[in-house]
């Protein structure tokens, strides 16, 4: 008895089954009939409707096959239409394969999941397309699925669109802080001299005032007043940069004479910032005796104060060296070079921004408006010039100032020169050279005494090693094959405790695999014995001035 009750309800669930596929079927025969019973026109104008739709439009029947596809959809896939005819099914659609959407389509399919998300499609597009989809089920009268619809549409544009605004926004609010941050700053600048001047005047007016304290309150009074008309003077030149209104005379400049001058009237600096720690150092580049330029010697010494008061404020111990390189014979670069903090690569271009600090914060150790580099890269470009710099934290950095096709005169040391003459002064740098043959030592010693440079030798690998903790040289020359430890693993071991000290090595002759090795570990120059003097100095010369020490 259990048995046959058991059987009959088994029989009833299959007819029910059996009637909902019936009328399923029958739905899906009667939208086709109606479909073939529209007039031609209509049937046309649907299609027309379609295909003029800017979505790529898909429809897939119950199985997930693919049968109806609009114009959009066959431009964006690139897909030939006659093969709705042939069944495919969604999965295998290669457009879609391996993408987000299939795996949508597919809860679809199997749960009726409708989706609505963006999506990126493959190698449709470029790497910045992006799509928006839509997944929706067809139903019935009798709420029967009958068929899929998946809508496709190209959102770049709006989401590029989106980016900029956000950009912009971004850019917008960035722009109002710094000014902000400005105004805040110049504010402080302003007020602190000015109340030392009025301070220090009040008590000037004490009776009791020694002469002494007279003498040091007036001083307080000057160097405050130059600080204010400072920090007035950097805001109206940029302005008159921005508007077009600063002036440029050029006229013939001679250039020893000038840095001669420059270095002098720096000299203040290091006072002015308490940097008794810190030499001044003017590479006068003996091997010219006249090189004269045309540029507004006025806007010139300005750019200078502004490096120069720059590298004072950022460097506490070392050096600041100021010089110049000549390029192609009718174009100058001059550099300033200091020993200081360094700057982080992403504020490299920044830093020339107005209003730009590393630091803008109100409690930052320096003072400054945030304007004076500014101001050096309008002076550069009116001057038919550029500025660029190298730097990196804790090594120090380089400012250089370029002012092609500026020459107007240019003279070299007559080859009949006194050999006593110096060609370069080193004075403040230490050489290590690492020779073991004790002939290619000495005329390495004899090039290199003229320059006042301090020298350092070693005859091995390890003791080069040792000699370079020790006394952390600028330079170091070794031959290419030092005993103990040769020069390419020298080279290995140094540079992996300071990368950005110069190497030179020493070779009997050069070919790819010494080339190969030596620029694999980071050796920055090859030299062929026997050794020439004047490429040599060059090449170190050029070293000393774009290295950090």
């Amino acid at each position: 008895m259990a048995n046959k009750q058991l059987t009959g309800h088994s029989q009833e669930v299959e007819n029910n089954l059996l009637k909902k596929r019936i009328i399923k079927l029958e739905s899906e025969i009667a939208a086709l009939k109606l479909i073939h019973s529209l007039p031609a026109s209509l049937n046309s104008l649907y299609n027309d409707i379609l295909d003029n739709i800017p979505l790529a439009i898909l429809s897939l029947n119950t199985e997930g096959h693919m049968q109806l596809a609009n114009m959009s959809f066959i431009k964006l896939f690139d897909f030939d239409k006659r093969r709705l005819n042939t069944k495919i099914h969604i999965n295998k659609f290669k457009p879609f394969k391996g993408t987000a959407l299939i795996k949508k389509i597919s809860k679809l399919l199997d749960n009726q999941m409708q989706f609505d998300h963006e999506i990126k499609l493959g190698e449709i597009g470029n790497k910045y397309s992006r799509f928006r989809s839509r997944g929706i089920t067809i139903l019935s009268s009798e709420e029967e699925v009958i068929s899929y619809m998946i809508i496709i549409g190209d959102i770049t544009k709006r989401k590029l669109a989106e980016s900029n605004l956000i950009k912009a926004k971004e850019k917008a609010e960035e722009s109002n802080m710094l000014k902000t941050a400005f105004l805040s700053n110049l504010s402080h600048e302003i007020r602190t001299p000015l109340n030392h001047i009025l301070g220090f005047m009040e008590l000037l007016l004490v009776d009791g005032t020694s002469s002494d304290e007279r003498s040091e309150y007036s001083s307080i009074v000057q160097d405050s007043s130059d600080d204010l008309l400072k920090r007035i003077d950097d805001v109206i030149d940029i302005s008159k940069i921005e508007t077009g209104q600063m002036d440029i005379r050029k006229e013939k400049v001679n250039v020893i004479d000038f840095l001669v001058d420059l270095y002098n009237d720096c000299k203040k600096y290091k006072d002015k910032h308490k940097r008794e720690n810190v030499d001044l150092i003017l590479n006068k580049q003996h091997d010219y005796t006249n090189v004269v330029i045309l540029t507004d010697p006025i806007k010139l010494r300005q750019i200078f104060f502004n490096f120069i008061d720059n590298a004072f404020v950022f460097t506490t111990l070392g050096k600041i060296e100021i010089g110049f390189t000549i390029k192609n014979k009718n174009g100058i670069s001059f550099y300033v070079k200091d020993t200081g903090v360094g700057i982080d690569t992403k504020h490299h271009e920044s830093i020339f921004e107005h209003f730009r600090q590393v630091d803008n914060s109100s409690t930052r150790k320096v003072g400054g408006s945030g304007l004076g580099l500014a101001i050096s890269r309008g002076l550069a470009q009116l001057l038919n010039g550029n500025i660029s710099m190298q730097s990196k934290p804790e090594k120090g950095s380089i400012f250089y100032l370029s002012l092609p096709e500026s020459i107007v005169s240019l003279e070299t040391k007559s080859i009949n020169a006194s050999p006593a003459d110096p060609v370069y002064d080193w004075k403040s740098s230490t050489i290590l050279i690492a020779e073991y043959e004790e002939v290619d030592y000495n005329l390495l010693k004899v090039i290199l005494n003229k320059t006042r440079a301090k020298l350092l030798r070693a005859k091995t690998g390890d003791e080069a090693i040792r000699l370079y903790h020790e006394n952390k040289p600028d330079i170091i020359l070794i031959n290419y094959e030092l005993p103990v430890i040769n020069g390419i693993e020298f080279t290995k071991i140094i540079k992996s405790k300071n990368s950005m000290i110069p190497i030179i090595a020493q070779v009997d002759f050069i070919n790819d695999n010494n080339i190969y090795d030596s620029k694999a570990v980071g050796i920055d120059k090859l030299v062929t014995k026997p050794i020439q003097k004047e490429s040599l100095l060059n090449t170190i010369n050029d070293l000393i001035i774009n290295g950090w020490f």
